[in-house]
């Protein structure tokens, strides 16, 4: 699958040019790390539990939360809450009746409890700050957002070299709390820690660039998706449509190109779209083959305008052959003599006299053409006997052209410079 660069002609778009690297907007290039990444946590004051009856309390209360039998675990830890002396003991089983809650999804009871164990000061530091990322989880998953981002800030402040799933969490947690300039730096440092959530990670930091209306640093973004994720359709999309709000049609036609060889630029509104890329960036000879692969794959529907659009890319390009092949297919939709008058102009280009006449005849006959272009037919047809010898029809041809006025003066003209040819022959001939 192509991936890093395409170029068509003169015009080039390349995608990840550092391996690896981040990317780089004017919001990413200030990130720093929220918490140290070595050290350690001071666990010098934490208790141990001194009685054995509440040890096994614990233990036994352990056991049956690992086999999901949370009503007995619940039950023990609050006998051992309700009569033990054992400080340690009590915090600790306090914060196992927060994790019975929790897996019940009885997220209230569960945070009370999680605050409460914190209280007791018996669970040592690391346990603490985690303690606030599970509580920021809590108040998350109740959408609870701006409560759930104090527990994240408090996390960060103690915690020591956090997993990159933390800043992830704290990016999702900026952003859904429509705080986007905010999500940017966690979601990059997320993906600088190695987290593997590249794609919801990249797909936030686009997202909110957009947001923010920060289409260079989206750009910046997007160009990366396409390099990392470039059998996701939806990556191209969207970096198209950023390339299309800030004008870059050059760059435009190569994502959209990219994404046809990739296998991605597969719908009749993507043809279309990268056949008119090509013509807009002076390259017929393209615009008209990806448009006629489409609709012979039947993915473009065809139509007069679009084998009319085929017809005049390929004569741009100066391919007469299937020009001339497409303007007869866009001459089935219609009855007018408008597409045989085309295919007249480029035989007479081709210097095909012959079949140049028969076709100019043809437009005539079916009429409706466009303005002038009967004249223009009448007079192309009388240049056309001219150069095949045929002097007299091409005088009748002329005459008829004359009635025209956009080409009258130069009919006349014609016809008199025949005339002069004609007359200088009979002198020759004389002479001779």
């Amino acid at each position: 699958m192509t991936k890093i660069s395409y170029v068509v002609g003169v015009i080039a778009l390349t995608f990840g040019t550092v391996a690896n690297a981040l990317p780089q907007t004017k919001y990413t290039s200030s990130c720093k790390l929220l918490a140290p990444k070595q050290g350690e946590y001071d666990e010098e004051k934490v208790p141990t539990i001194t009685s054995e009856s509440a040890y096994k309390k614990i233990t036994a209360a352990n056991e049956a939360y690992a086999d999901a039998k949370y009503a007995e675990s619940i039950t023990i830890l609050q006998d051992l809450i309700a009569n033990s002396g054992d400080k340690a003991a009590k915090g600790r089983a306090i914060y196992l009746l927060g994790l019975n809650y929790r897996e019940q999804s009885q997220y209230g009871a569960a945070k009370r409890e999680f605050i409460r164990a914190m209280g007791t000061g018996v669970l040592g530091k690391q346990n603490e700050v985690n303690l606030r990322l599970a509580l920021a989880n809590i108040d998350a998953a109740q959408e609870n957002y701006t409560e759930a981002l104090r527990w994240m800030k408090e996390y960060f402040d103690e915690v020591i070299n956090p997993p990159a799933s933390s800043y992830a969490q704290y990016a999702s947690l900026f952003y859904q709390n429509q705080d986007y300039r905010a999500s940017i730096c966690p979601a990059y440092l997320a993906l600088q820690e190695g987290s593997k959530a590249t794609k919801p990670l990249y797909s936030m930091l686009f997202a909110a660039h957009i947001e923010l209306k920060d289409l260079p640093g989206a750009e910046v973004v997007g160009r990366d998706m396409v390099e990392f994720f470039p059998d996701e359709k939806s990556v191209y999309n969207n970096l198209f449509a950023v390339l299309s709000q800030r004008g870059k049609t050059s760059d435009m036609l190569a994502l959209a190109e990219l994404a046809y060889m990739n296998g991605m630029w597969d719908t009749e509104t993507n043809y279309k779209q990268l056949s008119a890329l090509y013509s807009n960036n002076q390259i017929p000879l393209l615009a008209a083959e990806r448009l006629e692969e489409g609709v012979n794959k039947g993915i473009v529907e065809a139509d007069e305008d679009i084998w009319r659009n085929i017809a005049n890319s390929y004569k741009y390009a100066k391919v007469s052959n299937k020009a001339i092949a497409a303007y007869r297919k866009a001459s089935n939709y219609t009855s007018n003599g408008r597409y045989d008058y085309d295919i007249a102009t480029i035989y007479f280009s081709d210097e095909e006299y012959t079949k140049a006449i028969d076709a100019f005849r043809t437009a005539i006959r079916k009429g409706s053409l466009r303005d002038g272009d009967a004249g223009y037919a009448y007079l192309q047809m009388g240049v056309a006997y001219q150069r095949l010898g045929q002097p007299e029809q091409a005088v009748n041809a002329l005459q008829q052209a004359t009635n025209y006025r956009n080409v009258s003066k130069n009919a006349t003209a014609y016809i008199n410079y025949i005339n002069q040819i004609e007359s200088m022959k009979k002198e020759l001939a004389l002479n001779d």
